[in-house]
Protein backbone atom coordinates (compact mmCIF):
# COMPACT_ATOMS: atom_id res chain seq x y z
CA UNK A 1 0.00 0.00 0.00
CA UNK A 2 1.28 3.91 -0.75
CA UNK A 3 2.08 5.89 2.00
CA UNK A 4 0.00 8.56 0.20
CA UNK A 5 -3.15 6.19 0.49
CA UNK A 6 -2.72 4.82 4.06
CA UNK A 7 -2.35 8.81 5.50
CA UNK A 8 -5.02 9.83 3.13
CA UNK A 9 -7.40 6.98 4.53
CA UNK A 10 -6.63 6.28 8.34
CA UNK A 11 -4.70 9.55 9.24
CA UNK A 12 -2.54 9.42 12.42
CA UNK A 13 -4.10 9.60 15.59
CA UNK A 14 -3.91 6.43 17.86
CA UNK A 15 -7.34 5.25 17.86
CA UNK A 16 -7.91 1.26 16.14
CA UNK A 17 -8.68 1.49 12.40
CA UNK A 18 -9.81 -1.60 9.60
CA UNK A 19 -7.80 -2.69 7.03
CA UNK A 20 -8.60 -4.57 4.74
CA UNK A 21 -5.82 -7.34 3.54
CA UNK A 22 -5.03 -7.77 0.06
CA UNK A 23 -3.31 -10.48 -1.21
CA UNK A 24 -2.39 -13.86 -0.35
CA UNK A 25 0.94 -12.53 1.31
CA UNK A 26 -0.31 -13.70 5.07
CA UNK A 27 -2.45 -16.94 4.78
CA UNK A 28 -3.56 -19.62 5.52
CA UNK A 29 -4.01 -17.12 9.39
CA UNK A 30 -5.50 -14.26 7.38
CA UNK A 31 -7.31 -14.67 4.12
CA UNK A 32 -7.43 -12.46 1.33
CA UNK A 33 -10.15 -9.56 1.71
CA UNK A 34 -10.31 -10.00 5.42
CA UNK A 35 -10.84 -7.04 7.82
CA UNK A 36 -8.04 -6.30 10.35
CA UNK A 37 -8.47 -3.67 13.24
CA UNK A 38 -5.26 -2.48 13.91
CA UNK A 39 -4.09 -1.20 16.47
CA UNK A 40 -1.31 2.08 16.68
CA UNK A 41 -1.47 1.71 20.83
CA UNK A 42 -0.18 -1.68 20.57
CA UNK A 43 3.17 -1.98 21.38
CA UNK A 44 5.51 -4.35 18.84
CA UNK A 45 6.85 -7.03 20.09
CA UNK A 46 8.95 -10.79 19.05
CA UNK A 47 5.95 -12.57 16.43
CA UNK A 48 3.15 -9.48 16.28
CA UNK A 49 0.90 -9.28 13.09
CA UNK A 50 1.88 -5.86 12.92
CA UNK A 51 1.22 -3.16 9.98
CA UNK A 52 5.33 -1.64 9.75
CA UNK A 53 5.78 1.75 7.59
CA UNK A 54 9.39 0.96 6.15
CA UNK A 55 11.08 2.30 2.84
CA UNK A 56 8.64 4.31 1.94
CA UNK A 57 5.86 1.58 1.62
CA UNK A 58 3.61 -0.07 4.16
CA UNK A 59 3.84 -3.89 5.07
CA UNK A 60 1.48 -6.08 6.78
CA UNK A 61 3.28 -8.98 8.42
CA UNK A 62 4.74 -11.04 10.99
CA UNK A 63 7.32 -9.16 13.21
CA UNK A 64 10.28 -11.44 13.60
CA UNK A 65 13.44 -10.73 15.71
CA UNK A 66 16.17 -13.04 15.35
CA UNK A 67 19.49 -12.19 17.43
CA UNK A 68 19.91 -8.14 16.99
CA UNK A 69 18.01 -8.31 13.26
CA UNK A 70 14.57 -7.79 12.56
CA UNK A 71 12.21 -8.94 9.76
CA UNK A 72 8.92 -8.88 8.09
CA UNK A 73 8.03 -12.04 7.27
CA UNK A 74 5.23 -13.44 4.90
CA UNK A 75 3.16 -16.84 6.56
CA UNK A 76 2.62 -17.82 2.87
CA UNK A 77 6.19 -19.26 2.03
CA UNK A 78 5.46 -18.31 -2.00
CA UNK A 79 7.07 -14.69 -0.81
CA UNK A 80 10.32 -13.65 0.14
CA UNK A 81 10.56 -12.20 4.28
CA UNK A 82 12.10 -8.31 4.29
CA UNK A 83 15.01 -7.39 6.63
CA UNK A 84 14.42 -4.24 8.42
CA UNK A 85 17.75 -2.04 8.29
CA UNK A 86 17.76 1.01 9.18
CA UNK A 87 14.86 2.80 10.34
CA UNK A 88 11.61 1.91 10.16
CA UNK A 89 8.00 2.56 11.94
CA UNK A 90 5.12 0.49 13.45
CA UNK A 91 2.00 1.79 12.75
CA UNK A 92 0.23 -0.79 14.58
CA UNK A 93 -0.31 -4.75 15.50
CA UNK A 94 -3.32 -6.65 14.39
CA UNK A 95 -5.82 -7.05 17.33
CA UNK A 96 -8.90 -8.52 15.36
CA UNK A 97 -9.58 -9.72 12.39
CA UNK A 98 -12.88 -10.87 11.01
CA UNK A 99 -13.74 -13.07 7.79
CA UNK A 100 -16.85 -13.53 5.92
CA UNK A 101 -19.46 -15.81 7.79
CA UNK A 102 -16.77 -16.18 10.35
CA UNK A 103 -16.58 -15.18 14.73
CA UNK A 104 -14.06 -12.13 14.74
CA UNK A 105 -11.15 -14.00 15.95
CA UNK A 106 -8.74 -11.71 18.42
CA UNK A 107 -4.74 -12.28 18.83
CA UNK A 108 -5.26 -9.96 22.33
CA UNK A 109 -6.53 -11.34 25.54
CA UNK A 110 -6.50 -10.04 29.14
CA UNK A 111 -4.64 -12.66 31.40
CA UNK A 112 -6.42 -13.09 34.27
CA UNK A 113 -3.75 -14.27 36.75
CA UNK A 114 -0.99 -11.26 35.10
CA UNK A 115 -3.70 -8.92 33.89
CA UNK A 116 -1.51 -8.16 31.05
CA UNK A 117 -2.89 -8.60 27.32
CA UNK A 118 -1.26 -12.22 26.23
CA UNK A 119 -0.50 -12.67 22.37
CA UNK A 120 -1.97 -15.80 20.74
CA UNK A 121 -0.40 -16.69 17.39
CA UNK A 122 -3.84 -18.28 15.95
CA UNK A 123 -6.16 -15.78 17.34
CA UNK A 124 -9.19 -17.39 18.85
CA UNK A 125 -12.80 -16.13 19.88
CA UNK A 126 -13.05 -13.61 22.82
CA UNK A 127 -14.66 -14.78 26.00
CA UNK A 128 -16.62 -13.13 28.67
CA UNK A 129 -13.26 -14.02 31.02
CA UNK A 130 -11.27 -12.00 28.62
CA UNK A 131 -13.58 -8.72 28.58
Amino acid sequence: MSKEAFETNCGTNSEPFALQNLGNIMEPEFSENCILIIDPGMRIHNRAYAVVRYANELYFRQYIERGDKKFLVPLSTQHDEIELKGDFEMVGCVVQQKQRKQKSLHYYHLNPETKEMDFTISGKEKTKEDR
